[in-house]
C-alpha cells in the first residue's frame, strides 16, 4: 500500500537539516509523480525512478533568487528520499504541478510564501 501524502511529508520533515527546520519553507506537489517521468526545474533535471511525492525545500524564503534550495522525491512505497540540489524555485516552470505549503519555520512571515498554504 502506498504511503499517503501526509506520511511522506512527515518523513521529509524528519530529514530536514537544522537550518532548514529553523528558517525554511517546504512546498509539496499535491499529486504523486509517476515512475519514469522526467522533471526539469531550471538547470536541474532528474528522472523519477519510482512513484513518489515531490517536495521543494526553500532554505532562504526571505531572500531573492537564486539561492540554495533542493527538490526531494519521497518513495511512496518505502519512504526513501532522494534530494537534488538547486538554485531556483519550481513555481513558474510550466511543469503543471499544484504546490502547497507542507512546512513553514516559525519565524517565516506568511507574505514570504510562494504558494498558497
Amino acid at each position: 500500500m502506498a504511503l499517503s501524502f501526509e506520511a511522506c511529508v512527515s518523513i521529509l520533515k524528519e530529514h530536514l537539516s537544522a537550518d532548514e527546520s529553523s528558517r525554511g519553507v517546504v512546498y509539496a506537489a499535491d499529486t504523486p509523480i509517476s515512475a519514469g517521468q522526467r522533471l526539469r526545474f531550471g538547470r536541474v533535471a532528474f528522472e523519477v525512478t519510482w512513484s513518489a511525492h515531490l517536495a521543494f525545500v526553500d532554505r532562504e524564503p526571505l531572500a531573492n533568487w537564486a539561492h540554495s534550495c533542493r527538490y526531494v522525491l519521497i518513495n511512496r512505497e518505502t519512504g526513501e528520499l532522494v534530494s537534488h540540489e538547486a538554485r531556483l524555485p519550481p513555481f513558474h516552470t510550466g511543469a503543471n504541478l499544484q504546490w502547497r505549503v507542507a512546512y513553514k519555520a516559525e519565524g517565516v512571515p506568511d507574505n514570504a510564501l510562494l504558494a498558497v498554504p
